[in-house]
């Protein structure tokens, strides 16, 4: 017998890790996990969900052949590799449930349940290391569920699970935590064949984490610290031996950072952030000490998808930078004094701050997200483990104490899990979300900009155009560019008001501040056929489409720009770009339609114009061209459904309120249609007859 082993009746010698012995609570695990993140499978895409899938073409799998799987290797950008197992699995997401985000929510919930039971089996094995002196092998069970459940209930984990895009955070933990787990079985078992094993699977989950996320590189950094402090144990020997040994893994993250960064070019980052890096590595201190508070009090007002954070602009303002700087020298100080004396103490201290390192260093990421601490906070829980169970040892002797003691984790867990389902909902819509975002973090123009988006997109315009003069007013932007954005979205607003030349000049205002703003080109467009300036709507019109040749709305919208110019060949051919992007019939239809009546192919013209109007069956344009069209190429049987079609969709209104109806796009840039409605009314009527006399 071995001295890592533990006997059971009906297991193999290491009793540790006999199933049988862990069935009950981790089955306790994933039932609790399937009750609080129930409601987060109804959640929808939110912030960069979009960019990084909805409109992503590299994930948007069709086939699974080499070279479409390769694609989404380059997660949104066109060079180099770019955390290519999570996009991956989001690409094969969108290929079995296209944008569907149920089975994106349920991958993510499967991910966060394997995290929570390679935790556990962690946490339980570290526990019966003989140099912890068996001081904790009798609670070991207790401790790893306690530790599991109170992290993986916290609502500090919810954007790691429940937003889609956070995958990448939470798949990286999960083969992080998994490779430590498969190292420590490797450095305990007693033959060789089977730490060949553990080690090889220890470093293809390492590759796999890196491959999710790179953050994950730290991972030699803590493999080396787990194995110094947990099994080999501090000695100064042990120090003088190991000291040309731990520049390996400091020099294996060197390497990984020339491999997935530039490390040279990566201060140029800072040109488009609002803060400067040393005020980045002032304000971080302050925010670490900020997520502590969020994982000891964690209640529902506190949470945000964006924070509000005051940046440190020097060692004393504001006043609590420098004391969190301290703070911070003390913890890691703790950790290091603590390494030969309570070495599992030393682990989690360090653990903690270790694993921020990447998110919490130089590079100019943005401040402060919750899903950072998705994997830094698992040791914390271990700390709390150790100390409710010791407590509960040491000092519930008398029943009711024990009883209380027992309430209050009940209570805990509960609280936290109740927080958890409140924090899913949010991400039922974005609504809910930038909503109670705009109330928790009302200084930020980015929450307020993006609540106005929404509003934008569910119709309630006049509420989108308050929200947009909120951000302009509060003028406090995460990036420079970013200012740009509720210029354009007022632009859009006045836009829709049929008032364009207002419009033109919130276009203008948003290109002067960001002269590559791409979003306002395609508003500026239309604001310029509006107002008559054709010539100038298709400069703007060929640059937008330069720049995003793969957006199939510009390609359309530019066709109907030469639509309006009137050179219709030009305008056949930029509308059948548009068309092999695929998708449903849009406005490249109807600039066929049009185009191809305004040439004499009438035949082709009907084709598109059917085709747009079967896909939109209330669109009244669409069938006043058909019946038209129809009419002229005596196609009777489509000429009377159409002009049936017409006359059930005008309803109660009269005629005049439908033509009335129809001319308002033309008002707002919508109309394709070339003939006057009125023209097209007699055939209507027409039509109608012969299908009443048949």
């Amino acid at each position: 017998m071995n001295q890592f082993s533990y006997p059971g009746k009906g297991c193999s010698p290491d009793q540790s890790l006999c199933p049988r012995s862990h069935v009950l609570p981790l089955l306790l695990l994933v039932i609790i996990l399937s009750v609080i993140y129930a409601n987060s499978f109804g959640g929808s895409w939110v912030f960069d969900d979009t960019q990084n899938i909805v409109q992503n073409s590299n994930l948007h799998l069709k086939t699974l052949d080499w070279e479409s799987v390769q694609d989404t290797f380059h997660g949104r950008k066109d060079e180099g590799i770019s955390r290519p197992l999570s996009y991956l699995s989001l690409g094969l997401n969108y290929y079995f449930h296209g944008l569907d985000t149920w089975g994106y929510h349920l991958v993510n919930f499967i991910i966060h349940c394997l995290t929570t039971l390679f935790v556990y089996l962690f946490i339980y094995k570290t526990l019966h290391l003989p140099i912890l002196d068996n001081k904790y092998a009798e609670r070991a069970g207790s401790i790893a569920l306690l530790a599991t459940v109170l992290w993986a209930t916290s609502p500090m984990q919810v954007t790691a699970v429940t937003y889609i895009v956070q995958r990448m955070a939470s798949m990286a933990a999960m083969f992080f935590i998994i490779s430590m787990f498969f190292y420590l079985l490797g450095r305990t078992s007693p033959k060789l064949g089977r730490r060949v094993v553990w080690f090889a699977l220890c470093a293809l989950s390492g590759v796999l984490a890196v491959a999710s996320k790179e953050n994950a590189a730290l991972l030699p950094v803590l493999l080396y610290l787990f194995d110094l402090l947990l099994i080999q144990g501090v000695s100064r020997a042990n120090l003088k031996r190991h000291l040309l040994i731990g520049a390996v893994p400091l020099l294996f993250l060197v390497g990984m950072a020339f491999v997935f960064t530039e490390p040279f070019n990566i201060l140029s980052g800072y040109a488009n952030r609002d803060f400067t890096v040393v005020e980045r590595l002032l304000t971080q201190p302050r925010i670490l000490i900020f997520y502590l508070s969020l994982l000891i009090y964690p209640m529902p007002g506190r949470f945000a998808l964006i924070h509000e954070v005051q940046i440190s602009t020097s060692l004393f303002s504001p006043w609590t930078t420098l004391p969190a700087i301290a703070f911070w020298v003390a913890w890691i100080g703790l950790g290091i004094y603590l390494a030969k004396r309570r070495p599992l103490l030393s682990f989690c201290l360090l653990f903690f701050v270790i694993t921020h390192l990447v998110e919490s260093s130089f590079i100019p990421l943005e401040l402060i997200y919750e899903h950072r601490n998705y994997l830094p906070s698992m040791a914390l829980f271990l700390l709390l483990g150790v100390g409710v169970v010791a407590f509960i040892r040491e000092f519930c002797q008398k029943r009711l104490l024990y009883v209380l003691t027992s309430l209050v984790l009940v209570v805990t867990i509960a609280g936290q899990g109740h927080t958890v389902i409140n924090r899913n909902a949010l991400f039922e819509h974005p609504l809910y979300l930038w909503a109670d975002n705009a109330k928790l973090a009302p200084g930020l123009s980015r929450v307020h900009t993006n609540l106005g988006k929404t509003y934008a997109g569910l119709g309630l315009h006049e509420k989108a155009k308050e929200a947009s003069e909120k951000a302009i007013e509060v003028d406090r932007y995460h990036r420079p560019d970013l200012e740009a954005v509720p210029y354009s979205n007022l632009g859009n607003y006045y836009l829709r008001k049929q008032e364009p030349e207002k419009a033109l000049d919130l276009y203008k205002k948003a290109l002067e501040i960001e002269p590559g703003f791409w979003r306002a080109w395609p508003g500026m467009t239309s604001a310029l056929l509006r107002l008559g300036e054709v010539d100038q709507a298709r400069k703007t019109a060929q640059a937008l489409v330069n720049a995003w040749p793969e957006k199939k709305t510009y390609q359309a919208l530019y066709g109907l720009v030469l639509l309006k110019q009137g050179t219709y060949e030009e305008a056949v051919q930029q509308a059948v770009k548009a068309l092999e992007f695929g998708g449903e019939p849009g406005l490249a239809h109807k600039v066929l339609g049009e185009a191809f009546y305004q040439l004499g192919r009438e035949d082709k013209a009907l084709k598109y114009w059917q085709e747009y109007a079967q896909a939109r069956p209330k669109d009244m344009e669409a069938w006043l061209a058909v019946v038209r069209l129809a009419h002229d190429l005596g196609r009777d049987q489509v000429f009377r459904r159409a002009a049936v079609q017409v006359l059930s969709l005008k309803g109660e209104r009269t005629w005049e309120e439908v033509v009335a109806d129809v001319e308002r796009k033309d008002k707002t840039n919508e109309l394709v249609l070339t003939d006057d409605p009125r023209d097209i009314l007699p055939l209507v009527r027409l039509g109608v007859e012969r299908e009443v006399k048949r």
